[in-house]
């Protein structure tokens, strides 16, 4: 199996242990060849790791002149790794499975991406990440950052499930060439990235819809009424963030978001992407409030090179 060069940037809740996570997992015992930390070129020494790495205040790194990993850099709150891996996107879920990050992503394979006529470049899952290239992944608590856990399975892309509550989201097939790949991939990079179409929520998300609604405090929730309009997925995406934050107002928790059309029809066009994002749909019919999405129950349609790809490594595994 070929290699692949492997630009990864992981973050999460406690960073010195992802730093020593990441450096035991992926790189060599030995010690590296070059060290920076906060600008300046360090002794590498047997403390390498807690010296200058793990305790830099700023920006540090490590190099390796003969491992297939190259770098380890260290800049807050992102780790980034950077070498060859086999080109198997099982082989990466397993490696990333033990260790303690909550976002993960994964720079593009092609340089032509950006050098191509028009430039492309794939939108950033959050500060300092790698834009989108051929995969990003969630653990644990990063699940939150989406719009919900339902987005992962029906999005245009393939998804990978690990232990300790991974998801691996490859982009594109990782045998295809440059323009192939970018295909492949923007669909998926746009319906997760920070956009109006997009199920990520970045930090400090700034809403652009007013969400005024009806609070009901003993089911904390958020009752928006919809007449003679439509519920755009900026404002649905808006809806998520206030949900995220866990509050209407002060003294107003928020647990749920409901939209409660006053014409059926208008309810019905809007069920698959409110359930995607697991904002409640009602309507009225016969006069009373009817909730549409608790027995909605859409099936996922991953696209045709998923599928292409699927069959082609269960073939091969019957080799």
């Amino acid at each position: 199996m070929k290699d692949m060069e492997l630009k990864m940037g992981l973050s999460g809740p406690d960073l010195p242990a992802l730093v020593r996570a990441v450096a035991g997992r992926l790189f060599p015992k030995t010690t590296p060849n070059r060290v920076y930390a906060d600008f300046k070129a360090q002794t590498p020494g047997p403390d390498w790791l807690e010296a200058h790495l793990v305790n830099s205040k700023r920006r540090a790194y490590a190099e390796w002149q003969d491992s297939a990993w190259k770098l380890l850099v260290v800049h807050a709150p992102v780790v980034m790794a950077e070498g060859h891996f086999p080109k198997d996107p099982h082989r990466v879920v397993s490696e990333l499975a033990p260790l303690p990050f909550a976002l993960g992503s994964f720079g593009s394979l092609f340089l032509s991406w950006k050098a191509g006529t028009p430039s492309y470049s794939g939108p950033i899952l959050d500060a300092l990440h790698y834009p989108h290239g051929w995969a990003c992944a969630f653990r644990g608590a990063g699940h939150s950052r989406l719009v919900s856990r339902r987005w992962l399975e029906f999005g245009p892309w393939r998804l990978l499930r690990g232990a300790d509550d991974l998801s691996l989201v490859q982009f594109h097939d990782l045998e295809v060439d440059a323009a192939t790949a970018q295909a492949q991939a923007a669909p998926g990079h746009a319906r997760l990235g920070p956009s109006a179409e997009g199920g990520f929520i970045r930090v400090g998300h700034r809403r652009t819809h007013e969400l005024n609604g009806l609070y009901d405090p003993k089911d904390k929730i958020l009752r928006i009424i919809v007449h003679g309009r439509d519920v755009s997925q900026e404002e649905m995406l808006d809806a998520c963030a206030l949900r995220l934050e866990g509050m209407v107002e002060k003294g107003q928790p928020l647990a749920r978001v409901a939209y409660i059309f006053m014409e059926p029809q208008k309810a019905r066009e809007h069920l698959h992407e409110l359930w995607l994002r697991e904002l409640e749909c009602w309507t009225i019919e016969l006069g009373k409030e009817v909730r549409l999405d608790t027995d909605y129950r859409p099936k996922p349609s991953p696209p045709d090179w998923v599928k292409a790809l699927e069959a082609r490594e269960a073939a091969a595994s019957k080799r």
